[in-house]
């Protein structure tokens, strides 16, 4: 994994220099859920998916191409990461809450979109926690920045780790790997984890 987390903002410029149609999060939870789907993802069928509708020239394109190689390389070593040291590609806690919530639902919203165009194995989603986690991604991609108007960092902070953990669990049911840690099951407090 990169040694300092990938920046938001410098993918997030590059994505909106060649006009495309998702943000940073978004971009990267489809990624996500694809590389949770199957181990195989070529790099250059997610950036066309993020591309679409865009014709990238000059410095934009290189500028974009770069970012994005550089948001794959971090999910996929995140994902993969031993310590489980990923981390969600979201706006930094200088942007307003709502916009951050924003961001969180676009993100959620990617994965399951990325998940269910990569082909996981259809028994291995619904049952159990990942079932469980879906439905929980599932709801978080549903809210509105006007729904978080009310909301505190507090509980923005919680939602966070769940989307995090959650993301990591889906990929550990679908693909198991041995870890040194193992991947704590959202909102169970027990000492059920998947190894």
């Amino acid at each position: 994994m990169t040694a300092r987390p990938l920046a938001y903002d410098s993918v997030q410029a590059a994505l909106t220099a060649v006009g495309a149609a998702v943000d940073a999060a978004e971009a990267q939870g489809v990624l996500c859920g694809m590389l949770a789907a199957r181990t195989d993802v070529d790099p250059a069928q997610w950036m066309a998916r993020v591309l679409d509708g865009t014709e990238p020239r000059g410095q934009g394109a290189r500028e974009v191409l770069e970012q994005l190689s550089l948001t794959y390389e971090d999910a996929r070593s995140g994902l993969d990461d031993p310590d489980l040291r990923f981390h969600l590609l979201l706006p930094d806690d200088e942007q307003p809450l709502p916009r951050r919530a924003e961001a969180l639902g676009a993100w959620c919203d990617g994965f399951l979109f990325g998940l269910g165009s990569g082909e996981a194995p259809p028994e291995t989603l619904t049952a159990g926690e990942a079932a469980e986690a879906l439905e929980g991604l599932s709801e978080i991609a549903r809210v509105d920045s006007d729904a978080a108007q009310g909301s505190d960092e507090d509980a923005y902070a919680e939602l966070v780790e769940f989307v995090r953990v959650a993301a990591l669990m889906v990929r550990e049911q679908v693909q198991p790997k041995l870890r040194r840690t193992p991947v704590p099951v959202p909102g169970n407090d027990g000492d059920d984890r998947l190894h």
